[in-house]
C-alpha cells in the first residue's frame, strides 16, 4: 500500500515562505521530506514560482478531491423520493425496495445497505417533526421495539384432545411444493372488541383477511370458510390454526372445505411460522391499541392489498400475488 499524502495547507504555507526566502525547490523539499518532483509540480500548476499562492493551491484542491469523489446514489432526488415513498407509503423495507429495483432490472439500482446508511445519516434529507423526532427510523418494520416471547404461564391454549397433529401434515406442505396449505390465526385489537382472522398460503405468502366482529369459535369458523371457498380448485389442501379456542369448530371447517385441518404443538408457534411473521406485519398496520371496529372495510382491504404486493426476500423479490396469481406485476 502506498504511504504518499496529498499536500497539505500547512506545507503549502512553508513552500510559499521558502520560495519568498530565494530557497531552491530541493531545499524546500529537503526541508518538508518531500521529493523534489512533489514541491515542483505543486508550485508550477499553482502558479509557479514568481506567483505562486496559497489559498488558490488549496481551493483548487478542494475542488479536484470533491470532483473526485464518488456520486451518492441517494443524492439522486427521482432515487432517494423513491426509497421514502416505499417507506412511508408501501412499507416497504430497505432490503425489499433494493430487491425489487434488482428483480424489476431497474435503471436506478441501489443496495439496502446504502438505503440504511442515509436513513441514520440525514433522514434521507426528508425534515423531520419535531427536535429530536425519529424521522424515518421510526418507519422501519421494526422501529426498534424488543422483540416480547409469550410466557407459558395461565396459559389456556392447546387443550383440544385428539386434535390432528402438524406431524401429519403432507410433504407437501413442508417443503412448501404446492399452493393450497394454509395457515391461521386472528389478530386482535382492544381487549373485546373485534379481531382480522388471517389466512396465509405456505408457498406463496399469500394472505386473505377479515374481520370478525366478535371472536367466538362460530364466528372464526364461518369467516375462514368464506375467504377459502372462494380460491381456485385445488388451492385448499390444508388449514394448521392455532391452538386458540376460537378455531375448536375445526370439524366443521374441514367439512365444509372439503380439507384437513391440523393443529400446532402446544407453545411451538414456530411450527406456523409462515402466518406468525405475517401477523408481525399486519402489526405494523393495526398495533394492538387499535379498535379495529373503527377501520372501514376499505381500511382492511388495503393494507391486505398492500401486503401481497411487497415484494419478499424469500420469494426472490417477486410478491405474494405475483406467485399465487402466477403472472408478473409492474409496481415500480
Amino acid at each position: 500500500m502506498s504511504l504518499y499524502t496529498h499536500i497539505n495547507l500547512k506545507e503549502r504555507e512553508a513552500i510559499l515562505l521558502g520560495l519568498n526566502n530565494g530557497l531552491t525547490q530541493a531545499a524546500i523539499a529537503k526541508s518538508l521530506g518531500r521529493s523534489k518532483s512533489s514541491v515542483s509540480r505543486e508550485i508550477s500548476r499553482n502558479g509557479g514560482w514568481r506567483h505562486y499562492s496559497v489559498s488558490d493551491a488549496q481551493n483548487c484542491y478542494q475542488a479536484v478531491r470533491e470532483k473526485s469523489r464518488r456520486h451518492r446514489i441517494l443524492e439522486d432526488n427521482g432515487i432517494r423520493d423513491f426509497v421514502i415513498h416505499g417507506i412511508v407509503e408501501h412499507h416497504w423495507s430497505p432490503e425489499q425496495i433494493a430487491g425489487r429495483l434488482r428483480y424489476e432490472h431497474s435503471a436506478m439500482p441501489i443496495s439496502y445497505a446504502t438505503i440504511y446508511r442515509g436513513i441514520y445519516r440525514d433522514n434521507l434529507g426528508a425534515p423531520r417533526k419535531s427536535h429530536g423526532a425519529r424521522g424515518l427510523p421510526r418507519q422501519l418494520r421494526h422501529r426498534g421495539k424488543t422483540h416480547k416471547v409469550k410466557g407459558t404461564i395461565n396459559e389456556r391454549r392447546g387443550r383440544f384432545n385428539d386434535a390432528p397433529s402438524i406431524h401429519e401434515r403432507p410433504i407437501s406442505a413442508e417443503n412448501r411444493s404446492r399452493f393450497g396449505h394454509w395457515e391461521g390465526d386472528t389478530v386482535r385489537g382492544k381487549t373485546g372488541q373485534s379481531a382480522l382472522v388471517t389466512l396465509v398460503d405456505r408457498k406463496s405468502r399469500f394472505l386473505l383477511s377479515m374481520r370478525v366482529w366478535k371472536v367466538n369459535a362460530d364466528n372464526v369458523k364461518d369467516a375462514m370458510v368464506q375467504l377459502l371457498g372462494c380460491q381456485p380448485n385445488k388451492r385448499v389442501l390444508t388449514v394448521t390454526p392455532d391452538r386458540g379456542s376460537e378455531f375448536a369448530r375445526y370439524p366443521e371447517l374441514a367439512e365444509a372445505l372439503c380439507t384437513k385441518v391440523f393443529f400446532p404443538d402446544p407453545h411451538a408457534p414456530h411450527q406456523r411460522g409462515t402466518n406468525e411473521n405475517t401477523n408481525g406485519l399486519i402489526r405494523e398496520y393495526f398495533p394492538k391499541s387499535t379498535d379495529l371496529d373503527l377501520q372501514t372495510d376499505d381500511d382492511i382491504a388495503a393494507f391486505v392489498e398492500q401486503l401481497n404486493n411487497r415484494p419478499r426476500k424469500v420469494l426472490g423479490w417477486k410478491t405474494p400475488s405475483e406467485v399465487y396469481m402466477g403472472k408478473k406485476l409492474h409496481l415500480i
